[in-house]
C-alpha cells in the first residue's frame, strides 16, 4: 500500500510538472494592451458614426485606448511649417469622410494614402478655442 501511495505521489508530481510554462506578465503591460474602443470590428457606417461622435464629444473619450483602421493622409501647414498626420475613414458610400489626427513617437510614417491600423490614446488639443481630437502614444499595426 505504501508503494502504491508513493508511486501515486511521484506520478502526480511528474504530470503537474509537464504543463505549459506560464509567463508572468506585469500588470502594467496588460493594462497597456487593453483597447477601450475597437473600431476595426465595425462596418463602415458605424465607424464613421463612432469617429464623428468622438469629434463632437471628445470629453467622453479622453484617455481611452482606441483602435482604428483607415487611410493615412498627411497635410502640411506652410504658415507654421507643421505636418498633420491623420487616419481617414470613409462612410460606406465613400461620399463622406471623418479623420483622426495622430502622432507617432518614432516619426516613421507610412506612405501617403496607405491603409493603416492604429492603437493609441485619445486626447484633445485646442487651437483658437476649438478642440481637436488626436491619438497620442500611437502604435502602428501593419
Amino acid at each position: 500500500m505504501k508503494k502504491f501511495l508513493f508511486a501515486l505521489v511521484i506520478m502526480s508530481i511528474i504530470f503537474c510538472g509537464c504543463g505549459e510554462e506560464k509567463k508572468i506578465v506585469p500588470e502594467k503591460v496588460l493594462q497597456a494592451e487593453k483597447i477601450d474602443v475597437d473600431l476595426t470590428k465595425l462596418n463602415a457606417n458605424m465607424v464613421y458614426s463612432a469617429v464623428f461622435d468622438m469629434v463632437e464629444n471628445p470629453a467622453e473619450y479622453r484617455g481611452k485606448v482606441i483602435k482604428i483602421r483607415g487611410n493615412y493622409f498627411v497635410s502640411h501647414d506652410p504658415a507654421k511649417d507643421e505636418y498633420h498626420h491623420a487616419c481617414v475613414i470613409w462612410d460606406a458610400t465613400a461620399c463622406c469622410m471623418q479623420g483622426m489626427e495622430f502622432e507617432l513617437a518614432d516619426g516613421k510614417y507610412p506612405p501617403n494614402n496607405s491603409e493603416i491600423t492604429l492603437i493609441g490614446k485619445f486626447d484633445v488639443y485646442t487651437i483658437q478655442k476649438i478642440d481637436n481630437p488626436i491619438l497620442r502614444d500611437v502604435r502602428l499595426e501593419n
